[in-house]
């Protein structure tokens, strides 16, 4: 499962970033997708980018918001954080949990790779 998530997530980077990549058959299925996710009427719109979000800055477009509105809305993370705006602790909080979970490095900061995570879901 997890080297299946790791393969979805690297092919979802190459793809966000302008790469190209072959994918492989696997020989597992999919774990399915919880069914509140494939029904969810939320859509996050605020952020269509990559763009770096770390502890203890500020940016004037809506990337946390969106950080935040994925968190919610495609991963098992709960309690639903606010969607605020703001990068606090229980922001970094959520995404060094989502990392752990997604296989990535837990340090709280959303890059390309946690971005892709973010979107394509993660789930426990």
């Amino acid at each position: 499962m997890a080297s299946q998530r790791h393969a979805l997530l690297s092919l979802t980077v190459l793809l966000l970033v302008g790469g190209t990549a072959a994918a492989q058959p696997s020989a597992a299925a999919p774990a399915p997708m919880p069914a509140a996710a494939a029904t969810s009427p939320v859509t996050c719109t605020y952020y269509s980018g990559t763009g770096p979000v770390q502890p203890g800055k500020t940016y004037p477009d809506r990337r946390v918001a969106q950080v935040q509105c994925l968190i919610n809305t495609n991963t098992s993370y709960r309690p639903p954080l606010p969607i605020d705006g703001i990068y606090g602790p229980k922001s970094v909080h959520a995404v060094t949990v989502v990392q752990q979970h997604a296989g990535l490095t837990p340090d709280g900061i959303v890059d390309p790779t946690t971005w892709a995570a973010l979107r394509v879901g993660v789930w426990w």
